[in-house]
């Protein structure tokens, strides 16, 4: 299977907003945008967790909520925010929370239905 890659926007406090292309990672909880990425958006750190990273090891990460656009679709989300010299990654609750799941035949995103059994 490939790698899927998508382009998205996060918004900071006050409408600014950069867009980014990422790796889209179906294992990742979270999405996540480099730590001056989110600095330049002004977005703050309000809440923790503790992330395990491919390698076995057990970090901690600061999340924030902000609006994230992909596909046309505009959602609040909470992003961790990484070291400056980390990659941005789109995780699972955003691609859910946007409504979109990843196609590993096309490579692409493809909208799904919000699940409520």
């Amino acid at each position: 299977m490939g790698e899927t890659l998508v382009k998205f926007k996060v918004y900071g406090v006050d409408g600014r907003h950069v867009e980014l292309e990422a790796i889209v990672d179906t294992g990742a909880t979270f999405t996540k945008v480099p730590g001056f990425i989110a600095s330049k958006l002004g977005l703050q750190a309000r809440y923790e967790a503790e992330v395990e990273l491919a390698d076995g090891r057990i970090v901690k990460r600061g999340l924030a909520v902000c609006d994230v656009e992909m596909g046309g679709v505009k959602r609040p989300v909470l992003i961790a925010v990484g070291g400056d010299d980390e990659k941005p990654v789109v995780g699972y609750t955003t691609l859910e929370l946007l409504g979109f799941k990843a196609n590993p035949l096309t490579r692409m995103l493809e909208r799904t239905y919000a699940i409520e059994y």
